[in-house]
């Protein structure tokens, strides 16, 4: 029996506080229950919850001083996804590095904010979420990225005024990245305790298989050097083959970075294009920014190179801005790392290598390493990859002669 405080002056017995109380609205018959709960923002108030049915209103209800008895408070302020996802690129996500913040925004600004940038934030749910990644395998390419599709006159409308379709849809990792953008905003927001949890966890999306890129055959790279030799992007080739260094830490890399006397060679920024303009920024991982040795045939390919730069800047006189780049522009800026990539397009198909890509010569080393008898962690640690079974999956596609020869000298008389 309840006690002598819990019962009315009628021997009636009275709500204990935090209880919480349902009853049905006369107006439009909606059940509401309402409890005293503990919010976001540290004060104790009154929320309601509603439904169409009793029971489902007791449950909301229960539910409700479940997580206040957790300690989990109720979000107080009513914000869009919308609102949030700005509050979140322009805060949080702005601690990230220049290229993965471009990418954050271009999630939000492209598939995130037009599905989902209405909905209130601490009412999103998990099913709310299945639907959104659920539309974004569907779409194009060409609607998402607000852009007409490729001519394709025979093409299906597009649903943007009428024009053909690409009917290019994102791909499996594509599709990862944007879930990911989805569920690293709502853990913040969870965080900020504007969200009893997060909703995207619950939710989740196919792991794409990656592929390792190969590494050249010690031919294929002489012969690539071969065609390069003469041009001003020889050294820089040079030095991508024998130390793997990646594209954007070649153009970062100072002279000041060089140390010829001790033979080595310290990986500690890249060049990179973010935002519509180019920064110098630190390496990508803890892993890159390394010291590792410098050969002999680099080292001396560096110092010829270095002479005629000395050249460049006398030549350009005053319009030379220094930078200190062992790879600049003609007038020692950072190098537009298109450019580059134009650069190598051209040198590929003057070598007759239209498949080969500048990003390979970073893996030709791993190769070039391992058929000399170099132990697989020395290499790991001079192409330094996080993880020795990349280094090994490397050398695995590239050593294809290698198995070629070891299974021809199976005979069937051996068997």
């Amino acid at each position: 029996m309840a006690g002598p405080k819990e019962q009315d002056r009628g021997g009636r017995r009275r709500k204990v506080n935090g209880e919480g109380t349902i009853f049905q609205r006369s107006s439009d018959g909606l059940w509401i229950g309402a409890a005293y709960v503990h919010t976001a923002s540290g004060r104790i108030e009154r929320k309601r919850v509603s439904s169409r049915s009793f029971e489902e209103t007791r449950a909301k209800l229960v539910r409700l001083q479940s997580n206040n008895e957790q300690g989990i408070p109720v979000p107080d302020r009513s914000v869009t996804v919308a609102d949030y996802m700005a509050h979140w690129l322009a805060g949080v996500a702005q601690e990230r590095r220049p290229t993965t913040h471009q990418g954050y925004e271009t999630v939000v600004r492209l598939h995130i904010v037009p599905i989902l940038g209405k909905k209130r934030l601490d009412r999103l749910t998990g099913a709310d979420v299945r639907h959104f990644m659920a539309t974004v395998r569907a779409k194009c390419l060409c609607c998402a990225n607000g852009k007409n599709a490729w001519r394709n006159p025979g093409g299906e409308p597009c649903c943007r005024d009428g024009h053909p379709c690409c009917k290019r849809h994102p791909t499996v990792r594509h599709v990862q990245f944007i879930h990911a953008v989805l569920r690293n905003a709502l853990q913040s927001a969870w965080r900020e305790e504007l969200v009893p949890r997060n909703v995207a966890q619950l939710v989740k999306v196919p792991t794409p298989k990656y592929k390792v890129g190969r590494g050249l055959p010690v031919s294929e790279a002489k012969a690539l050097l071969k065609a390069a030799e003469g041009t001003r992007w020889y050294p820089l080739y040079v030095t991508a083959a024998t130390l793997g260094l990646r594209h954007g830490e070649l153009l970062g890399l100072r002279w000041q970075d060089l140390d010829f006397e001790g033979a080595t060679l310290t990986v500690e920024q890249t060049v990179a294009r973010a935002g519509g303009r180019l920064y110098i920024g630190p390496a990508k991982t803890d892993e890159s920014a390394a010291t590792i040795p410098l050969p002999k045939v680099t080292r001396r390919v560096l110092l010829e190179h270095r002479r005629r730069q000395d050249e460049e800047r006398a030549f350009a006189r005053e319009v030379w801005q220094d930078h200190d780049l062992v790879f600049p522009s003609t007038i020692g800026t950072p190098m537009e790392p298109r450019n580059l990539s134009r650069e190598f397009t051209k040198l590929r198909e003057r070598a007759g290598m239209p498949g080969v890509r500048l990003h390979d010569l970073r893996h030709t080393v791993v190769s070039l390493l391992l058929d000399l008898g170099t132990p697989p962690h020395v290499v790991q640690a001079i192409a330094r990859h996080a993880d020795i079974d990349v280094t090994m999956t490397i050398y695995a596609h590239t050593n294809l002669d290698a198995m070629r020869q070891a299974l021809d000298a199976i005979e069937w008389e051996d068997l």
